[in-house]
């Protein structure tokens, strides 16, 4: 079987195999052509490579004719782009291709991971083909070479962000409203002016875990139920109201829950090609979250996005025992809670009906292969008519957020959009609280975790 190289490799980082290694996986994936509506990544190659089989070398399209149309939208049409039979038979194009245009496949992949569970030659297939990851790994050895941009620098770093937001929240989420701020973000850091933005929040998410539980055990001294939350960037710094929802659900259920400081989980570093400051975080991460693997808890994490990364990518990371433990002990929230109820042990003491739901399937779970946990779970609550839409918000942790992506990314959300509000329903839910910037600011309902629906069902008695 083809060996993909990690991090730790030195192969990784040699130059002139990673474009190799591009060419046999964009060969494989053009005679396939099975993911070509999933991403503007595929169309983009695809388009690219008809037309270097059609033209001579020297009119080579550059990478500005690759676009996915003259606007620089995807057509979900249905119809395969320029696809015709002998699709097999343009090894030979591969080899011509240009690197403009493995740049724009890289830069228009938002690593929403969707061809990861689709496609037939991800390993243990010989082909061995992980598309995600080489995409990552063409940013890793750019930013190397050429070091990290200043936007992908600022939207890597969401504890910077988060650090700074938070010591006068108030100022900052109105100088955040402010059109010259926006503008300036904009020329400067390369957020677009009109993307909404996170809010932060007046009281952190460890800030009011502490203050509800000042002095805790050492988590080996607890018996019982017991799990460890991994709360997110984005519920520490913008949406505390999600952990503190997940921490009352489960204390309502019995269960000891421990919070320790954590670092990223390090995807968005990862987006800008950071590989340093991703695998710093990781390791910090898992040498946190050790202890309570050894003491018996479970970990769980509320965004897709962190769950992903602690199942999937911090053991190729780092290499090491202690993430291989951490990541067999890890589970998104809603999973673990599906879990509860399976086993028999959710309480079921609910005050409140919960009402007509559109809920998003975001990409991040779907490629975890769980099912929809968080949709059965709602089904189960009083009162609850579930809508799944399973269809992609296209923002990823940064790239809906850039200011050359900004469009694009509001235009390929429309069927989730579109399919959110069909029907009108009275609450909106998601997991993904990157994608719920999307939904809020496409439809200007507000956006709700699973986790905190279900703690509203549960009324006052859950506190």
């Amino acid at each position: 079987m083809h060996k993909i190289p990690t991090p730790r490799d030195p192969e990784y980082w040699d130059e002139a195999a990673l474009i190799a290694e591009e060419k046999r996986v964009f060969e494989i994936c053009n005679g396939c052509r099975l993911c070509w509506n999933l991403c503007p990544s595929f169309p983009a190659l695809f388009n690219a490579v008809d037309a270097l089989d059609t033209q001579d070398e020297g009119e080579i399209a550059d990478a500005d004719r690759i676009a996915v149309d003259a606007h620089g939208n995807h057509d979900f049409s249905g119809n395969v782009p320029s696809a015709r039979e002998d699709i097999m038979g343009q090894a030979d194009a591969l080899q011509r291709l240009p690197r403009s245009v493995h740049d724009e496949v890289v830069d228009l992949c938002y690593q929403c991971k969707l061809c990861d569970p689709i496609c037939p030659f991800t390993p243990p297939h010989e082909f061995a083909v992980d598309f995600p990851r080489l995409m990552l790994r063409h940013k890793a050895v750019h930013a190397r070479k050429h070091g990290v941009s200043t936007q992908d620098n600022w939207l890597g770093d969401p504890e910077r962000i988060g650090r700074l937001g938070t010591k006068l929240p108030l100022i900052a989420n109105a100088g955040g409203a402010v059109r010259l701020n926006r503008i300036l973000m904009e020329k400067t850091i390369g957020i677009h002016r009109d993307r909404q933005l996170p809010r932060f929040a007046e009281q952190t998410f460890l800030d009011w875990f502490r203050n509800r539980h000042p002095v805790q055990p050492h988590p080996a001294e607890v018996t019982g139920k017991k799990v460890v939350l991994f709360y997110t960037c984005s519920v520490q710094w913008n949406e505390p109201q999600v952990g503190r929802a997940a921490v009352e659900v489960l204390e309502h259920n019995g269960f000891t829950v421990f919070a320790p400081e954590l670092k990223c989980c390090g995807m968005p570093a990862l987006d800008g090609g950071d590989v340093d400051r991703a695998t710093q975080w990781a390791q910090d991460n898992v040498a946190r979250l050790t202890p309570y693997v050894q003491a018996g808890c479970d970990i769980l994490s509320p965004g897709p996005t962190c769950s992903y990364m602690l199942k999937h990518e911090y053991a190729d990371y780092l290499g090491t025992k202690a993430a291989e433990a951490v990541a067999e002990r890890s589970y998104d929230l809603m999973e673990y809670i599906h879990k509860v109820r399976k086993d028999g042990e959710l309480k079921e003491d609910f005050e409140n009906e919960v009402g007509e739901i559109g809920y998003h399937a975001p990409c991040h779970l779907k490629v975890q292969k769980i099912g929809f946990r968080s949709r059965d779970v709602l089904k189960k609550l009083p009162g609850a008519t579930v809508k799944l839409v399973d269809k992609c918000s296209c923002m990823d942790g940064t790239w809906g957020m850039k200011t050359q992506h900004y469009e694009r990314s509001k235009a390929w959300a429309q069927p989730l959009l579109e399919g959110l509000t069909k029907d009108a329903p009275a609450t909106l839910s998601s997991d993904c609280l990157i994608a719920k910037l999307q939904i809020e600011e496409g439809t200007g309902q507000k956006v709700l975790h699973p986790i905190e629906i279900l703690r509203d069902a549960y009324g006052d008695k859950c506190k």
